[in-house]
């Protein structure tokens, strides 16, 4: 059962042609059909016929009687006591390749990995990017439960989406891919039904952050093993980052020090100065013979200190990187 509703949801759902698969088989259901007599009845090419009942043969989904030209063709057993499965497939098809909700969630998200998913969390479209990220393909997935994809506690989260509905649920997985590799990603979960409620269902937004997590880990252990004293604060002053050497400086460690006002730690009317002007200037500014990590009336000779505006798209200064250098 589960082999066959994977096999179908490839041929229906994964290939171009579903539709007309579709039509085929709901006709030989009916009455038995030769090629030429079912190109008629559809109003489709001959060789098109051909292709396709040659894929349905070979998946053992049809089966013929007769000889050459004349042969005619039936639903296998196999399909005909699993016929349900077919028009549930059907019915997913019609979904996929007809709601404008959904079509406007795909192309709204093409620049990240998209799956959705039926009510039962079965995956029913996989989009480029998706395929990309897991290393798998639509015959791989379509018809699989999601679990054989994401092996994490992903049922709590997508049932946390059905109640709040409204309210997209995040979550960071550590997900394998098919090749072997793990990559970090950040999956968006939402539910929605429409078509007068009677179709429901999940998408799953994947964003592959595996790289910007590494550099973040490399970034961190360069700045946490340095000499130099750096931090990033948001454009009122307020700690986000600050690194080992700057932590040493106050009675806090690096992860307490975040949400800090670094003018709460070192009250310096005239540094707080110099910061401002660097927000109003939106330059650079490199200090000498000043210690920022201390109070009033505290100077430092042979150590440079650097504030860089750090600028949002439309040129404002969002933060500043705050960092000091010695010189021999």
């Amino acid at each position: 059962m589960a082999k066959l509703k994977q096999e179908l949801s490839y041929l229906i759902l994964g290939q171009q042609g579903g539709e007309n698969r579709i039509k085929i088989l709901e006709s030989i259901r009916e009455r038995s059909y030769n090629l030429n007599q079912l190109s008629n009845e559809l109003d489709l090419n001959y060789r098109t016929i051909k292709h396709h009942i040659d894929i349905l043969l070979d998946h053992d989904l049809v089966v013929s009687s007769g000889e050459g030209y004349g042969d005619v063709y039936f639903l296998s057993s196999k399909l005909e006591e699993n016929y349900d499965l077919l028009k549930e497939i059907e019915s997913k098809l019609h979904t996929v390749s007809k709601s404008p909700e959904l079509y406007k969630k795909i192309r709204d998200q093409t620049r990240d990995g998209l799956i959705i998913l039926d009510e039962s969390k079965d995956v029913i479209f996989l989009n480029k990017r998706a395929k990309e990220i897991t290393g798998y393909k639509e015959k791989n997935l379509l018809g699989k439960n999601i679990m054989e994809l994401l092996k994490s506690e992903i049922y709590k989260d997508l049932e946390q989406a059905v109640l709040t509905n409204d309210e997209i649920v995040k979550k960071n997985v550590d997900m394998e891919t098919k090749n072997g590799d793990h990559k970090s990603v950040i999956i968006t979960m939402d539910y929605f039904q429409f078509d007068g409620e009677d179709y429901k269902g999940f998408s799953l937004l994947l964003t592959d952050i595996t790289t910007e997590r590494k550099l973040n880990d490399i970034l961190e252990a360069l700045m946490e093993h340095s000499d130099v004293m750096m931090a990033y604060l948001d454009s009122n002053f307020y700690l986000l980052y600050a690194n080992s050497a700057y932590a040493e400086q106050t009675e806090h460690n690096p992860k307490e020090l975040a949400g800090m006002n670094h003018f709460d730690l070192f009250p310096n009317g005239e540094n707080k100065r110099l910061f401002e002007q660097v927000i109003e200037k939106k330059k650079k500014r490199t200090i000498k013979d000043r210690d920022l990590l201390t109070s009033e009336g505290s100077n430092q000779e042979g150590i440079y200190w650097s504030l860089e505006p750090v600028k949002d798209k439309e040129a404002g200064v969002k933060g500043l990187v705050l960092s000091s250098y010695k010189t021999t």
